[in-house]
């Protein structure tokens, strides 16, 4: 059996427990070697390149559709539905995405603070991405690894590691080393609770995200 049926077996076993999670061989992708894809909330990624890179991945929280839908929309919903013009539209349309593309540069930076000022919304997903850096932090010095959260329009948690010169044991032992701190990053990060101490901790109010609203045409 080979490495990577190895570690598809070795998952298998440890996330197949409900009929709708499954772990699956993917089809690589030039410089990947091979791609394995644990099917669960907030997936995890195993991807072994060409040059002997191992990467372990979990997400994405959708960073650019939460801000869109939940704070830019609402924001720019009513001068939209007022214009006249197609112009108009244009207009606005083009506003509300130079703000999110503004935010979410502000996020890749952690310039978070000013938008918990801010409070409401837009608090809430500054705060959410204050927390990702703060569980990749706990969980890199419990497991002794570097783990990132990677805020992008996607958002996530990753690590990697050089498998050049290791054995099939050893690649093995390391790749599922580093899917239990991701995977531990993963459930961390939908601890409502510890999530909450930690924004009090730093002085942040909690507020509930708002439930989601069908969002009106824009034509």
């Amino acid at each position: 059996m080979s490495v990577v049926e190895r570690l598809r077996a070795l998952l298998a076993e440890k996330f197949e427990r409900r009929p709708w999670e499954k772990v699956e061989l993917l089809p690589p992708h030039p410089p990947e070697k091979w791609v394995i894809a644990v099917r669960i909330f907030f997936e995890i990624f195993i991807t072994a390149y060409e040059n002997g890179k191992i990467k372990v991945d979990a997400g994405p929280e959708r960073t650019w559709d939460g801000i869109s839908e939940f704070y830019l929309w609402r924001k720019y919903k009513r001068k939209y539905e007022k214009a006249v013009t197609e112009e108009e539209k244009k207009r606005i349309l083009q506003k509300e995405k130079e703000e999110e593309d503004r935010i979410i540069e502000d996020f890749k930076q952690r310039r978070f603070e000013d938008y918990i000022k801010k409070g409401r919304t837009i608090a809430y997903f500054a705060g959410r991405h204050m927390w990702g850096d703060e569980v990749a932090r706990r969980v890199s010095e419990k497991h002794g690894i570097e783990v990132k959260f990677e805020i992008d329009t996607e958002s996530g948690f990753i690590t990697t590691f050089d498998s050049t010169g290791m054995g099939d044991e050893q690649l093995i032992n390391e790749t599922m080393k580093r899917v239990d701190a991701i995977n531990e990053a993963r459930e961390m990060f939908f601890n409502k609770e510890l999530e909450n101490e930690f924004l009090a901790s730093k002085g942040i109010e909690v507020k509930r995200k708002r439930s989601r609203r069908r969002r009106v045409s824009r034509g």
